[in-house]
């Protein structure tokens, strides 16, 4: 009973990582070729095979070399890049957000995340450290602004 219990689990588990291969494997075949050859055009460096679908958009990961984070990028069916977001460094921040926060918020102990939309600006998702972990956003020049995260 103990030999068939443990082969009828293994085979539950074999079956179940197939489908789950399958199913990845079937997302990444139906990536557009437009999609595909905007990232290329947009990131020569960067080969990506990994991607998936979310809220109607073609999403991607990459792992940027020169500073050592994760770079998501999202295109719309056509082939348009839409939002590029990452983890980003404070000391890379523009000093007028960094002032901002300080005057606003007092507050030295946050994390950023930056958020670029083509045609529309980059942003800086600032979440605030405490024990509210309130984020706010900021443009380029250091003006609050409201910020609806869909695409």
């Amino acid at each position: 009973m103990f030999f068939l219990g443990l082969f009828t689990t293994s085979s539950i588990l074999l079956f179940a990582q197939n489908d789950k291969y399958k199913d990845k494997k079937h997302r990444q075949e139906n990536v557009p070729q437009v999609v595909q050859q905007s990232y290329q055009r947009e990131y020569p460096n960067y080969n990506n095979s990994t991607w998936d679908q979310r809220n109607n958009q073609w999403h991607t990961r990459y792992m940027d070399r020169d500073h050592n984070r994760n770079v998501d990028v999202y295109y719309d069916r056509s082939g348009r890049r839409v939002l590029t977001q990452s983890d980003w460094d404070r000391d890379d921040v523009p000093v007028t957000v960094k002032e901002r926060i300080r005057r606003k918020y007092h507050d030295e102990n946050y994390n950023v995340y930056r958020i670029e939309r083509p045609g529309r600006g980059i942003l800086f998702q600032i979440t605030l450290g405490g024990n509210n972990n309130r984020r706010v956003y900021f443009d380029e020049n250091g003006r609050e602004v409201r910020y609806n995260n869909r695409y």
